[in-house]
């Protein structure tokens, strides 16, 4: 029997293939990043692993489907809550969980309570800020990505 996630991962790597032949390369690297950087920033912080992963996978997801970035954090929540209900593997806690910090993920100034809210916005930053170190920052997420390696207990890097 498959595992849940790979259920969940199968259902976006469809979505990905179906919507973003021009961008594939793109939405499959950075979906699966943030969902990995999830998964390590949740250990580190005591949560569940899989519910962080499940966030990062479905993050971006109404950019996936509609090809357009304006709120798309609420509107990829709507869009996550029909995948996860049409899977049918997780429990309506869970899926308040993933879709209330796909909501969120874009506010990257503002502190939510919800700590898969953070979690899933320190792993986007960290998405962004790795996946070409030569890259400038993203303004908005300076404070977060400096946070972020003292928690790691990373050297701070001059960007």
């Amino acid at each position: 029997m498959k595992h849940r996630l790979d259920v969940l991962r199968a259902e976006v790597d469809g979505l990905i293939m179906k919507n973003q032949a021009a961008n594939c390369k793109y939405f499959f690297t950075h979906l699966y990043e943030v969902s990995s950087f999830g998964v390590l920033l949740a250990y580190r912080r005591g949560l569940d692993p899989e519910i962080a992963a499940a966030c990062g996978m479905l993050h971006d997801i109404y950019v996936v489907i509609n090809h357009y970035t304006e709120g798309h954090g609420i509107k990829g929540a709507e869009a996550a809550e029909v995948i996860l209900e049409g899977i049918g593997l997780y429990s309506e806690e869970e899926i308040k969980i993933i879709t209330t910090a796909i909501s969120h993920h874009s506010k990257k100034r503002k502190i939510h309570d919800g700590a898969y809210d953070e979690l899933l916005k320190d792993a986007d930053v960290l998405s962004h800020s790795m996946h070409n170190p030569e890259y400038p920052l993203i303004e908005k997420e300076i404070t977060r990505y400096y946070n972020l390696l003292a928690e790691l207990g990373c050297p701070e890097q001059n960007r």
